[in-house]
């Protein structure tokens, strides 16, 4: 297997420089000279040829993804602000129900203390006007026992 590898080696190494040392034509001093190499100038073309084109598309690849970047971030930036104007939208709504469920329980309390109060005044009126029958029952008994005693005293002065 070594000798095969060596020997493979060898008629490479041969084959390459045999083609470099003899040019096809023409004299040869030693350099390289691309003039004698009919198919560089047609490769070189071609090479700068394939060489611009790969560069345009590829400016062209990175315009189209940083356009698609972009406009990804102008939707993520377009759904962060949604988010945060429905967040707002959320809070203020839910501030203003608190508000009116606050003015709600203030109102109930307050017609419930005025209730109370009306239903206290009521009872005193109530009370004060049974205080009053009371007496006045209580003035016209007297009154009454007062007049029999004095009528009791005029017949018994009288007989």
């Amino acid at each position: 297997m070594t000798k095969k590898l060596i020997l493979l080696s060898c008629a490479t190494a041969i084959l390459a420089v045999g083609c470099v040392v003899v040019p096809d034509e023409g004299y040869y001093d030693g350099r390289y000279e691309p003039r004698y190499d009919r198919r560089y100038d047609d490769d070189h073309r071609r090479y700068d040829n394939d060489r611009q084109r790969w560069e345009y598309q590829q400016g062209k690849n990175r315009v189209e993804l940083e356009r698609r970047k972009r406009e990804l971030e102008r939707r993520e930036w377009e759904q962060k602000r949604q988010q945060q104007l429905q967040q707002q939208r959320y809070e203020q709504e839910r501030q203003r129900l608190a508000e009116q469920r606050k003015r709600l329980s203030e109102q109930q309390r307050k017609q419930l203390e005025q209730k109370r109060k009306q239903q206290i005044e009521a009872k005193q009126k109530k009370r004060e006007e049974a205080r009053k029958r009371w007496q006045q029952q209580r003035d016209a008994q007297q009154k009454r026992w007062q007049e029999n005693r004095k009528d009791r005293e005029q017949r018994r002065d009288r007989d």
